[in-house]
């Protein structure tokens, strides 16, 4: 009988250390903030997103043309446009063609 209200007792303080080890690790957590993001470029500077489905990249541009309207065949031309290059956003200032039967669906939207 004694050995079993031992055991009770251990398997209840380890429970109350890993409830509130828990607990303190979440407010250290959200005090700390999110893990270094890049800067991503004001929606005045690229006012456009686009992705790319194939390679998954993300492509941020302020002018571009579309050629087409059926998707998997439509071609974009981005004039300058903002690139993801290790941990921040470059800006690229030549012209990039993306074409659909290359590249995939490419999706954009207004940021």
């Amino acid at each position: 009988m004694r050995i079993v209200k031992g055991l009770i007792l251990i398997i209840a303080l380890l429970l109350i250390v890993g409830v509130v080890g828990y607990f303190a690790l979440g407010v250290i957590n959200s005090c700390m903030g999110p893990p270094n993001m890049p800067d991503i470029p004001k929606s005045d500077e690229a006012a456009y997103s686009l992705s790319v489905k194939n390679t998954g990249k993300l492509l941020l541009t302020d002018d571009y043309e579309v050629m087409g309207v059926d998707v998997g065949s439509r071609v974009f031309i981005l004039h300058g446009f903002w690139e993801l290059t290790g941990q921040d956003f470059k800006f690229k200032p030549g012209d990039i063609v993306l074409d659909e039967g290359i590249f995939g669906e490419i999706t954009l939207k207004r940021r």
